[in-house]
């Protein structure tokens, strides 16, 4: 029988709320930040060494990776937050089956994605919106990148549990060597060898093998605990997990969906350079969204520990922190992307390409204000999966993401036309934050753990 942790050297359930959350944030969102340099490393070498026409490809082919990975994000998620809570028990079986469970379920659903996605590729363009023209760009990048799908679904089930299970620094490890390994094989395979997008996707892949291997590396330690055992019953457990993440994957499919209907949109108005100028605009929003994803993911291990231990006193102290970080961030990320748009801009753009610059500033400044929202809407829907609230939190995350950029997208595009249709997804996240407050109120932890079973 393994023996209980130990709380005295457990930073989410003693000692100082702050320390205890930096030690999970930080390496989290140097991490994740550092995670976000790939798709625009990734990009810059597209752009100046392909082409911006090949940047569009890339880009259309986001919405199906975003619902592809949406799935092992409710399964990996739904499953640490349930292993947090066992952690807070002292039940490390318990976590350890959950992590079982979850590397088994998401290897096959890894390889039916492989298989679908080798032999449906152009059935998949179609319905992404892409032209004949730009199959063959998409094909080269695609049909590459997905026989690394298996590596990359395994490597986001190790990164939360492996975090949430002492290693949070050793992921983070992972991630920059990942990162670095990207950047010097897009230098290698397509500056120096000429191999375009399928250089792209090689270099993606192996990055992410990179990471996998690395994070495995915690085994070595003396420390570690997390055990992999094949032979498991009471799938139930799973389901009922992978719930409790439903949320994260009404984000990842929600986004897909909105992105896909965001890019036909563009089309049909700017164009493939539409594409092209959004895809810089995105690029620039994903450092501040996963800058949030990383300290909601540490209020999520630490919130989730403190649950199973039913300390209500430090989860209010960790929800007040990360709010407050919150805060700080989205003031500096909205007025950086106001004041310094162009400056990130020039390094996908070269300044004659005026039009293109011009689109790219016109879109970045429909959509600065939104970091001033998505930290907290994002906290909110971290802090209620943590406490075991699936359906508030997927309802948070249904109205956020679908319900509100898609209806107020449809009544821009249809009764008000000289509205920039851009303006659909910031309201879409100001009117989510008046929900997520409500939520926030009603799901108060002293509130969450009176009602709470154990």
């Amino acid at each position: 029988m393994t023996p209980p942790i130990d709380p005295h050297h457990n930073p989410a359930l003693e000692g100082s709320p702050l320390v205890g959350y930096l030690k999970f944030a930080v390496p989290s969102v140097v991490g994740l930040v550092v995670l976000s340099a790939a798709p625009i490393i990734d990009g810059l070498f597209i752009a100046n060494y392909v082409g911006v026409e090949a940047l569009a490809a890339v880009n259309l082919i986001i919405p199906f990776y975003a619902v592809v990975f949406g799935m092992a994000y409710m399964v990996a998620i739904g499953g640490s937050v349930t292993a947090g809570k066992y952690i807070g028990e002292d039940n490390k079986q318990g976590a350890n089956d959950i992590f079982s469970k979850a590397v088994i379920f998401l290897l096959l659903y890894s390889l039916v994605i492989l298989v679908g996605g080798v032999f449906a590729s152009e059935f998949l363009f179609s319905a992404l919106g892409a032209g004949p023209n730009l199959y063959p760009l998409m094909g080269e990048y695609f049909g590459t990148l997905v026989w690394f799908f298996p590596i990359q679904i395994l490597g986001v089930t190790y990164y939360y549990y492996v975090r949430i299970s002492g290693f949070p620094a050793l992921v983070s490890v992972a991630i920059v060597l990942g990162v670095v390994t990207n950047l010097a094989l897009n230098y290698l395979l397509i500056a120096v060898l000429q191999w375009g997008l399928q250089g792209a996707a090689v270099a993606t892949g192996i990055s992410a093998t990179v990471m996998l291997v690395v994070t495995l590396a915690y085994k070595l330690s003396e420390k570690a605990w997390l055990k992999l055992a094949f032979v498991q019953s009471n799938w139930k457990e799973l389901a009922f997990a992978a719930y409790n993440g439903f949320s994260d994957l009404i984000d990842e499919i929600s986004g897909g969906v909105v992105a896909l209907i965001l890019n036909l949109i563009i089309i049909a108005s700017f164009g493939d350079l539409g594409i092209a100028a959004f895809s810089v605009v995105s690029y620039s929003l994903v450092v501040g969204f996963l800058f949030f994803f990383g300290l909601s993911e540490a209020l999520q291990a630490v919130c989730s520990q403190c649950f199973g231990a039913q300390d209500v006193r430090r989860l209010k102290q960790f929800l007040r922190v990360t709010l407050g970080t919150m805060t700080v961030f989205a003031a500096i990320f909205s007025a950086s992307l106001l004041l310094f748009g162009d400056v990130f801009i020039g390094f996908f753009i070269d300044a004659g390409e005026r039009n293109l610059v011009q689109m790219s500033n016109d879109f970045i400044a429909i959509l600065w204000p939104i970091f001033v929202f998505n930290g907290f809407n994002v906290t909110v829907a971290a802090y209620l999966t943590s406490v075991h609230q699936p359906t508030a939190s997927a309802g948070l995350a249904v109205v956020r993401a679908l319900i509100f950029p898609l209806g107020l997208l449809y009544i821009i595009t249809e009764y008000f036309p000289e509205i920039p249709f851009l303006f659909a997804i910031v309201v879409g996240e100001i009117l989510a934050a008046g929900i997520a407050f409500a939520l926030l109120v009603n799901y108060r932890p002293s509130r969450v753990l009176a009602k709470a079973r154990f």
